[in-house]
C-alpha cells in the first residue's frame, strides 16, 4: 500500500494534467497511488495517461485511471477520486494546479509524520494566473485562533484550496455532495470536527492556477447557492452553538443576502438579535456608502 494517495479528478484539461503529473514525477518523494477520475468527453487525458503507462518504470506505473462512463460533475468526481483512496494519506489536487518543488510533497508528508496527533497539515501556497504570481498564507493570529477554535473556519476559510492540503486517510471524509461555493469549507469542518488538531508551514508547497473558466468564478456576489451553503453549514454542525458563529451568520448572510426576520427566527435567533444586527448592519454598511453617493453627486472632491 502506497503511503500518500494522490487524487486527481479532471474535466477537459489535458495539458494542466500533463504539468501537474510532471511536477509529481519530480517529486522526491514517490510512495504514491496516483487515482485520476476522468469526466472528460474527449480522450486526450486517457492518451496521455496510456502513453504513461507505455513507460518501463515510470511514473504512470503509479496511476489509477478510471474514465467516467456518464459525467459525475464536479463535487461527485472530486469524492470519486476519494473514494478509490488506499493510501495512509490522501492529498487532494485539482487538477490545474500543481507542486511548486521537488521537495514539496515530502515536506507535506513530514508535517503529519512528525505531529501523529494531527488529522491534517496545510500549507502556504503560489497563486498563479496568466498575468501575476504571489505567494499566498494565512494572515498572522489566524493559526492560532483556527487551533482555539476549529469551528473559526466557517468564519474566514484561510486554509486555502483543498490542494493546499494533506489529511489522513479516514471512512467518510469528503466533500458533501450538497454543498456548491463551500465545498472545501465542509471537507474542512468533517476534518476538524473529528481532529482538531493540525500541522502547517507557511512556505508556498503548492501553484495554484487560478483562471476564468474555475468553477468559483460562476458565483455572484450574492448568489443564492453561496448562501444556502453557508446556511447548510450553520446547521449541520450547530454552529449556533458559536456566539462567534452565530453573529457571523446573522450579520454576514441572513442580514447581507436580505433574507429578512422570518429567515432568521427559522435559525434559531430571536426577532431583539436579528432587530440589533440589522441596525448594527444598517449604520456600518448601508449608511456609509448612502453618505459617500451623496457626496460624490453634491461635487465633493476629497470622496
Amino acid at each position: 500500500m502506497a503511503k500518500v494517495s494522490i487524487c486527481i479528478p479532471t474535466y477537459e484539461n489535458a495539458e494542466e494534467v500533463k504539468r501537474l503529473l510532471a511536477s509529481i514525477k519530480e517529486q522526491t518523494f514517490q510512495d504514491v497511488e496516483i487515482i485520476i477520475t476522468d469526466d472528460s468527453k474527449g480522450k486526450e487525458i486517457e492518451a496521455h495517461i496510456t502513453e504513461l503507462k507505455a513507460e518501463e518504470n515510470g511514473i504512470g506505473q503509479k496511476i489509477n485511471y478510471t474514465h467516467n462512463e456518464k459525467r459525475l460533475g464536479h463535487i461527485f468526481n472530486w469524492n470519486a477520486a476519494i473514494e478509490k483512496a488506499g493510501g495512509e494519506y490522501i492529498k487532494v489536487m485539482f487538477s490545474d494546479d500543481w507542486f511548486t518543488d521537488p521537495e514539496s510533497l515530502e515536506k507535506l508528508v513530514n508535517l503529519l509524520d512528525s505531529n501523529p496527533e494531527a488529522g491534517m497539515a496545510f500549507s502556504g501556497s503560489m497563486q498563479v494566473s496568466p498575468k501575476e504570481a504571489y505567494a499566498r498564507q494565512p494572515q498572522p493570529g489566524y493559526t492560532e485562533r483556527l487551533k482555539a477554535d476549529y469551528r473559526y473556519i466557517f468564519i474566514s476559510n484561510q486554509i486555502g484550496a483543498p490542494s493546499d492540503t494533506l489529511y489522513r486517510n479516514r471512512p467518510g471524509i469528503g466533500f458533501d455532495e450538497k454543498s456548491n461555493w463551500a465545498s472545501d469549507v465542509f471537507l474542512y469542518m468533517e476534518i476538524l470536527k473529528r481532529n482538531p488538531v493540525f500541522a502547517y508551514t507557511p512556505e508556498p508547497l503548492i501553484s495554484i492556477g487560478i483562471h476564468e473558466n474555475q468553477y468559483t468564478e460562476s458565483f455572484g456576489e450574492k448568489d443564492d447557492r453561496i448562501y444556502q451553503d453557508y446556511r447548510y453549514l450553520f446547521q449541520k454542525y450547530e454552529l449556533a452553538e458559536s456566539r462567534a458563529c452565530r453573529e457571523y451568520f446573522l450579520e454576514k448572510y441572513i442580514i447581507r443576502f436580505s433574507k429578512g426576520k422570518k429567515e432568521a427566527l427559522e435559525n434559531g435567533y430571536t426577532a431583539g438579535e436579528y432587530r440589533k444586527a440589522l441596525f448594527q448592519y444598517y449604520f456600518k454598511e448601508v449608511l456609509p456608502c448612502y453618505k459617500y453617493a451623496v457626496l460624490r453627486r453634491l461635487g465633493c472632491r476629497d470622496c
